[in-house]
């Protein structure tokens, strides 16, 4: 890892400048009369609001234990079924799966290009989470072994 406290700074300027941008987004979105520029800057918004969310919980994991090089090297505090897990991930990836389907062959019937434009972000964001999932459920149950 980086010096720690290096590290620190960036990640706490790095919240700093989301929080900001956050602020900045809702403001805007308030101001904006367009339907479609109003649900692509609610995006941007929770986007923002997320990874802020996302900095902050590292930025403790990080001050909280200062001999961690990794993420990753924090060991699971209770017992995890790995069978038990693997099934709660599918179970969720099969409903969203199958809903979104539905709802992007909807929406590509539409002629509205706001609507597609959001599918085509929503889309992308199932992909990267089909893949967080992944990351996670193949590190746990290493970190548990």
């Amino acid at each position: 890892m980086i010096e720690e406290s290096k590290l620190v700074q960036l990640i706490a300027q790095q919240i700093k400048i989301e929080n900001e941008y956050s602020k900045r987004l809702s403001d805007l979105r308030n101001r904006v009369g367009i339907a479609a520029a109003r649900l692509i800057l609610l995006e941007m918004y929770q986007d923002t609001e997320k990874r802020a969310a996302i900095l902050a919980e590292m930025l403790d994991i990080i001050r909280g234990n200062p001999k961690v090089t990794s993420l990753w090297d924090h060991t699971l505090e209770e017992y995890l079924d790995e069978t038990l897990v693997k099934k709660e991930f599918e179970e969720q990836v099969k409903k969203e799966t199958s809903n979104l389907a539905s709802l992007k062959k909807e929406i590509w019937h539409s002629r509205d290009k706001g609507l597609k434009f959001l599918c085509r972000n929503m889309e992308e964001d199932e992909k990267k989470h089909d893949r967080m999932i992944r990351t996670i459920a193949k590190n746990l149950y290493k970190a548990d072994k």
